[in-house]
């Protein structure tokens, strides 16, 4: 039964994708979240006792790694023409230091959810979510060289 849901979740994620290649509204943010939830459970074989703990931990885990990543792409964007020698040494000060943030958030959230999992759970936990988005990926690429082309004169 559990294989069956997550089948018919990623159909749903698919048609999402594909709807936005054809120019339609961009992605469905919740279908995206369910599939990904249930892309996840079904991996780590979360139990509904486990689930009421570790998904709040891992939403909360997911905005705060969320608002990193935004830290990090502002420290990318730089004018290069303009950087000296003492910009780009605080530059790598600053990305090092988020990275290091990363790490520090990284360690914190695995010692909780290896408390709302079991530490096996926990340790897959990074595997399945990469797992899920090389699934997305994939799907992605698949669409496209199913789309038929445009000839052009």
């Amino acid at each position: 039964m559990k294989k069956l849901s997550l089948i018919l979740l990623l159909g749903m994620l698919s048609l999402s994708v594909y709807a936005q290649r054809r120019n339609e509204p961009a992605y469905d943010q919740e279908k995206l979240e369910a599939a990904k939830i249930a892309f996840i459970t079904q991996r780590l074989d979360i139990k509904p006792d486990q689930a009421t703990k570790f998904w709040p931990l891992y939403n909360q885990f997911e905005e705060k790694r969320r608002n990193i990543f935004k830290k990090m792409r502002s420290q990318s964007r730089v004018d290069k023409e303009d950087l000296t020698d003492e910009k780009a040494q605080e530059l790598i000060a600053s990305k090092l230091a988020t990275q290091q943030e990363l790490l520090d958030l990284e360690k914190e959230y695995i010692a909780k959810f290896a408390k709302a999992l079991s530490p096996k759970q926990a340790y897959l936990l990074q595997e399945a979510d990469r797992d899920f988005v090389r699934h997305l990926y994939r799907m992605n690429r698949d669409m496209r060289r199913e789309e038929p082309r445009e000839e052009t004169n």
